[in-house]
């Protein structure tokens, strides 16, 4: 309906965004004009709990918490304003904010979060969501949002893309979660632009030989469109040696407001582009005698990648009447990867060189060229009806993904791209995949007893439909196709009881799943059976199931904050990713069942003082990740198992500290701000490189903490409104500490830990002008 004027819309909107895709930056944020305030519909998760008039003191708990609490919500949630995203260090990337939050642990070896990886209530990257604006911005087919399938510098989000992040802890409700949702969603919200102009010019340097700057613009209402234009660079020399790397991330937020402000057209545009090196991991006996920057020589081995793609999503949103609401997009997502590596046959292994380099190859093939490259389209329609004692939403979400992943290995470089039988093809592998993801929704929050309980009760159907196709190359004798349809229904329960003003009491249950990634598929084609054939074997891995129950509570009043929760999720045929020494392909086998449970602990407050206001978060948890029973994981080729395969119930998962803290206090006084925070993770467990299952060793606790101190000018020269100086103190006491490593042998045998060291001392100024 109304066709002819939408199409007036959509044209006016991009007419004037044709010029866009940027992001800015972290200053940017701050100095830009009030937002404009969406329609009531547009942005309900940001009013979740939110209270219609504020005091004094919870003015100054928004301005300065680093972390909010959310009072009404019936699941596990935690919030993070702009507040901590105007104030990060040019060193913090996205998933690095996530960690002042309880349960986030996060791996970041490199400038700009090239490699990162995260862990949330103890799930790895790829078993729970992430989203921008909703739009699910995970891996379709391995997971992960950041570093999948070893993209290790596909960077989707920047801090200048984003205006809040709503972290759901568990199962949580339907209508915000998104696929492989078992540890939880992480929703982060877009920036939109100002009613007013303005525009801020950002700069700044230090450490690494770090350089940044950024700009962004604020068009004000054109033609009734309101256009936000940034872009932001970031390069750094990184500190590990050989791991520089260089990142562009362009953004674009417009708003076309229609129907006396009820609703709007909006677009939210991403481009994000990297290159550079990135680190390895270095055997730590090496660490300890050449220096913590120690990295592999460029003559020895290198891996350079380049990386680009984007989100784009184009949608409207409205207030029909008072009972109805409705908010529509359609997006589309790609990446493009493209990895060079090298390692030199004269550093190979051996008895005078003990260590095994990364990317080594067999005779001949020194040079190693990885594409990934990933295009999504989909649609999103959601729908709410606000009744007297309800508030229904329902709602769901479709895309198809095509992916093409390839890897083609020889002597020199630049090397000839050869698929197929030929004599002289080069590829060791060329697959193409598509996936199809669909789900549907209904929710329903009913109030009771004068407002004093809400029950939130809702169901999610989710399905994939997956096709791998693998040609000829040298792990796959013969081409072949695996594909397969999988679905499940997600049911949910959620209930919140306020028996007095400032109590909240909540308890909540859910089921879900987690669909096999790819490399359940492309493993089953070309083994080899009893009798030497080589065969495709249809898949046999299960999806992931998991089922969660959560009890907690939360006070609230005059500027303090307490949440408290226990839960725990039961798995039935948990995911293993193992790796054959002799292919070194990964593959995903299901590997019996286990069992996440914990606690978790939130505070803030907010107080004012004769030398200023102070906001202090604190956060603990207790995070327990174990097998619940006994199996033995095969290697690929189905023979039996190797080293380290197999597990006993009650044995901890890898790569999961037990203990989880964060502290921090924000201060303002006048023009001044400061911010201090400190984050602590406990001894984890480490993987075997093959096996894909916990070891022996273990990695050490570390507690890092971070400072930043600003300091606004008012000008009012001319158009220059202000100057915002700012001093980044990242880890204050230089502790060194990794967060990332496996066991692994020398070539006699002895065992040893690889790790990647995270961010020593670093200092980093900014200066940003307004205009």
């Amino acid at each position: 309906m109304h066709s002819p004027r939408y199409h007036a819309r959509f044209a006016s909107l991009f007419g004037l965004g044709a010029l866009a895709l940027a992001p800015t930056g972290v200053f940017a944020q701050s100095a830009a004009a009030p937002t404009s305030n969406p329609p009531a519909h547009a942005r309900t998760s940001a009013a979740n709990g939110a209270d219609t008039a504020l005091t004094k003191i919870q003015v100054i708990a928004r301005e300065l918490s680093l972390t909010q609490i959310p009072m009404s919500s019936a699941y596990s949630e935690s919030m993070i304003g702009s507040s901590a995203i105007r104030f990060a260090s040019p060193m913090l990337d996205v998933q690095g904010l996530l960690e002042r939050t309880p349960s986030v642990n996060v791996r970041t070896p490199a400038a700009n979060g090239v490699r990162t990886n995260i862990t949330f209530r103890a799930f790895s990257s790829g078993q729970f969501s992430e989203t921008f604006d909703g739009v699910p911005i995970n891996d379709p087919f391995n997971g992960g949002t950041t570093n999948s399938a070893s993209t290790r510098n596909n960077i989707p989000l920047t801090l200048n893309d984003i205006s809040g992040v709503h972290i759901y802890r568990g199962i949580n409700n339907p209508a915000v979660t998104a696929y492989n949702s078992l540890g939880g969603t992480i929703a982060f919200e877009p920036r939109d632009p100002s009613v007013a102009p303005a525009a801020t010019v950002s700069a700044g340097g230090g450490s690494f030989h770090t350089v940044y700057y950024g700009l962004t613009a604020q068009t004000g209402e054109i033609a009734g469109v309101r256009s936000m234009i940034s872009v932001n660079h970031n390069s750094s020399s990184g500190w590990q040696a050989n791991s520089g790397n260089r990142n562009t991330n362009l953004y674009y937020g417009g708003v076309l407001p229609y129907a006396g402000g009820d609703g709007e057209v909006y677009a939210y545009a991403i481009y994000n582009a990297n290159k550079g090196l990135t680190p390895h991991t270095a055997p730590l006996p090496l660490v300890e005698q050449y220096g913590y920057g120690f990295g592999w020589p460029l003559d020895w081995t290198y891996s350079y990648n380049q990386d680009h793609g984007g989100t784009y999503i184009l949608g409207d949103r409205m207030h029909v009447n008072s009972w109805l609401a409705f908010n529509a997009r359609v997006y589309a997502r790609n990446v493009a990867y493209d990895r060079v590596s090298y390692t030199n046959p004269a550093f190979a292994q051996s008895a005078t060189q003990p260590y095994a380099l990364p990317n080594t190859g067999g005779p001949g093939t020194n040079y190693h060229n990885y594409l990934y490259a990933t295009h999504q389209y989909g649609v999103m329609p959601h729908f709410t009806l606000t009744l007297p004692d309800n508030l229904v939403k329902f709602g769901g979400d479709y895309s198809h993904t095509t992916l093409h992943s390839a890897e083609f290995w020889y002597g020199s470089y630049p090397m000839p791209l050869i698929t197929g039988a030929s004599a002289n093809a080069t590829d060791a592998w060329d697959e193409h995949d598509g996936r199809t993801l669909g789900s549907a929704f209904l929710q329903d929050e009913v109030t009771l007893l004068d407002g004093t309980v809400h029950v939130t009760p809702g169901v999610k159907y989710l399905f994939a439909r997956t096709s791998d196709f693998d040609n000829l190359g040298i792990f796959y004798p013969i081409s072949g196709t695996v594909s397969d349809r999988e679905s499940y229904t997600s049911p949910t329960l959620g209930l919140n009881w306020r028996p007095i003003p400032h109590v909240s009491l909540y308890a909540a249950w859910g089921e879900t799943a987690k669909f096999p990634g790819i490399s359940a598929y492309y493993n089953d084609v070309g083994q080899t059976n009893a009798a030497g054939q080589t065969v495709v074997v249809p898949l046999n891995v299960k999806p992931e199931y998991v089922r969660d129950i959560e009890l907690g509570a939360r006070y609230a009043d005059h500027g303090l904050a307490v949440a408290m929760n226990v839960y725990r999720e039961n798995f039935s045929n948990t995911f293993i990713q193992s790796t054959n020494p002799a292919t070194q392909l990964s593959s995903t086998t299901n590997g019996g069942s286990s069992r996440y449970e914990g606690v978790e602990i939130d505070l803030r407050d907010a107080f004012e003082t004769p030398i200023g206001a102070f906001s202090v978060f604190g956060n603990f948890s207790q995070n327990k990740a174990y097998f619940t029973s006994s199996f033995t994981v095969a290697n690929s080729a189905g023979t039996a198992a190797i080293a380290g395969q197999s597990v006993s119930s009650g044995e901890p998962l890898a790569g999961v500290p037990k203990t989880l803290g964060n502290l921090g206090v924000g201060w303002k006084w006048r023009t001044w701000r400061a911010d201090v925070s400190e984050h602590y993770a406990g001894s984890q467990y480490v993987y075997e490189y093959n096996a894909g299952l916990p070891g022996a060793q273990t990695i050490p606790s570390y507690a890092v903490m971070n400072f930043t101190l600003r300091d606004t000018l008012p000008l009012r020269w001319g158009a220059i409104r202000d100057l915002k100086l700012a001093l980044h103190v990242d880890n204050v006491l230089n502790r060194h500490y990794y967060t990332f490593g496996y066991g692994d042998t020398t070539y006699a045998g002895t065992s040893f830990v690889r790790a990647i060291y995270e961010e020593p001392a670093a200092f980093f100024g900014t200066v940003a002008v307004d205009f």
